[in-house]
């Protein structure tokens, strides 16, 4: 059976911190963006990579689409490379940006478009769920 414990944080203070990185970052966050979500919801490591960080996630807590339907909050996840990419979704009026690493600029913390066209990555979804709980994604 999955994990649904609450994690401590919720939306607003995951955001928070996220954004607080792009201005006053505790680290370069060059290459470190499975690191940068699992910190910005306060758990743990539990997976070297973005990618394998999907692999792990239960099929329950796993949602397709479109990363525009992702709600706030949530990471997005991409195939693409050797470790994939995570990011965290981000707005309250728009639904077109996520908050990402190494995009705009190299080992920084900034708003990215959510399609990452660029990069030619592979959306492959959108989770709340850790191996530690899962975040609210209600305000």
């Amino acid at each position: 059976m999955s994990n649904q414990k609450k994690l401590k944080r919720n939306v607003n203070e995951v955001i928070k911190w996220s954004r607080e990185q792009r201005n006053d970052p505790t680290q370069s966050w060059k290459g470190l963006c499975q690191s940068h979500c699992r910190q910005a919801y306060g758990v743990p490591a539990w997976s070297p990579s973005a990618i394998g960080a999907w692999r792990r996630i239960p099929s329950e807590f796993k949602h397709r689409g479109n990363p525009e339907d992702a709600p706030r909050g949530a990471i997005l996840y991409y195939s693409g490379g050797k470790y994939g990419h995570a990011a965290i979704a981000a707005g309250k009026s728009t639904n077109t940006k996520c908050l990402s690493n190494d995009y705009m600029s190299q080992g920084e913390i900034d708003y990215a478009p959510r399609n990452f066209k660029r990069w030619g990555l592979k959306y492959v979804g959108w989770s709340n769920w850790t191996p530690y709980g899962i975040l609210d994604l209600e305000i």
